[in-house]
């Protein structure tokens, strides 16, 4: 299992809590990172969840909208609160009140959505100096008096420098951990700019002494592991990926450990050949390749070994398909009912049944998919 630890902080900083494992983590995700999809992905491997975003100043204000917006269980746990704002009095209330339920508190500073922009928070705050300036403010206020570690949640900015010198501010404010979406923040009528840029993510790894976890280009476990190769981060967060599979993780696990057996293979079979051709023995261009990529192959099993070793062991069973995982959220929906009653109930079920059966299991019909989850949402 990854350690817990505590990164190098600021001298201001107030002694933490150790950090939480962070190598699998289930991202952020307004209305959909809720109480019972976060225990589906951690019964299938997350070791790390997000609350959906909570605004500061209501969360500070009404009893009623903290209660609903901070509802866990046994099992949900580490748990990480995600707070937007731009006060950081209102902000260090919030997470007080929070802290004693959660193992972290997490400034969402990537949020590109149109009432972001209008609230001024989420990325639209890093976009001046004076909003990061703000920022670091909030990041000092919250290290100075929390007991958890404080993380933050960026996009890049328009520069690579100006990312690189902010995310070192960050750093050096307080921020023990830092989540990095691989996007531009883009405009509040589009917010996507295309493929997340792992590579800026990778620079901004090898330039920061806390860990990173990369956000962006995940939707199946295979590219979760990837992207914790491409960046060598310290953990993948997924939210697409998720929603339209919460078994990612475990599979994520499944490949890490198989893709370790295999490069272990590969290298014990270059090495087989490579002693063939210096007996004289002429190879085919297949086996002479496997020779000349093995110390490629070696960096990479260096890399993966770290990867698995820091995870569970592979699951004995291949995960459930996406009907299955309907009824277990089901499940675990009535077992955990939103505050609000039905209506509440039928729109968090309509947006996650509608996500997992998207995609129909293989060698279905799509409609019968169709058809199982209006099924479902009959019920």
């Amino acid at each position: 299992k990854q350690k817990a630890s505590r990164a190098a902080l600021p001298s201001h900083v107030t002694p933490v809590r150790p950090l939480p494992p962070h190598r699998l983590v289930l991202a952020p995700m307004v209305g959909a990172s809720e109480l019972p999809f976060r225990l589906l992905s951690r019964k299938y491997g997350a070791d790390l969840c997000y609350t959906p975003m909570i605004y500061s100043a209501r969360f500070v204000e009404d009893d009623a909208y903290r209660q609903a917006e901070l509802r866990t269980a046994p099992g949900d746990a580490p748990l990480v609160a995600h707070f937007c704002g731009n006060c950081p009095a209102t902000l260090l209330k919030a997470a007080r009140l929070a802290e004693p339920h959660v193992c972290a508190v997490d400034l969402n500073l990537g949020c590109p959505q149109r009432v972001a922009h209008s609230g001024n928070f989420g990325s639209y705050l890093c976009a001046t100096a004076e909003g990061r300036a703000t920022v670091l403010s909030i990041v000092r206020t919250l290290s100075s008096h929390l007991r958890v570690p404080v993380f933050c949640k960026i996009r890049l900015l328009d520069e690579l420098d100006e990312t690189l010198s902010f995310v070192r501010q960050l750093r050096d404010a307080g921020c023990a951990l830092l989540a990095v979406h691989g996007r531009y923040r883009g405009s509040p009528m589009r917010r996507r700019d295309g493929p997340a840029h792992l590579d800026q993510v990778a620079l901004i790894k090898q330039r920061l002494s806390v860990p990173v976890v990369t956000n962006g280009n995940v939707r199946s476990g295979a590219e979760l592991v990837d992207s914790l190769l491409l960046t060598g981060a310290d953990g993948a967060m997924t939210a697409e990926g998720a929603l339209d599979d919460p078994a990612i993780f475990a599979k994520a696990i499944a490949h890490a450990h198989a893709e370790r057996s295999r490069l272990a293979a590969e290298r014990r079979r270059a090495k087989a050949l490579k002693a063939q051709r210096r007996d004289g023995r002429h190879l085919t261009e297949e086996e002479a390749a496997v020779v000349r990529g093995r110390k490629a192959a070696k960096a990479t099993l260096a890399q993966i070994k770290a990867i698995s070793s820091a995870l569970p062991p592979p699951p004995s069973a291949a995960p459930p398909p996406p009907f299955a995982l309907a009824e277990q959220y089901i499940g675990l929906v009535e077992e955990h009912p939103p505050p609000g009653g039905a209506a509440a109930l039928l729109s968090h079920a309509v947006f996650h049944l509608r996500r997992l059966c998207r995609t129909p299991p293989s060698q279905s019909d799509p409609w019968d998919c169709r058809q199982d989850c209006d099924d479902a949402l009959a019920c």
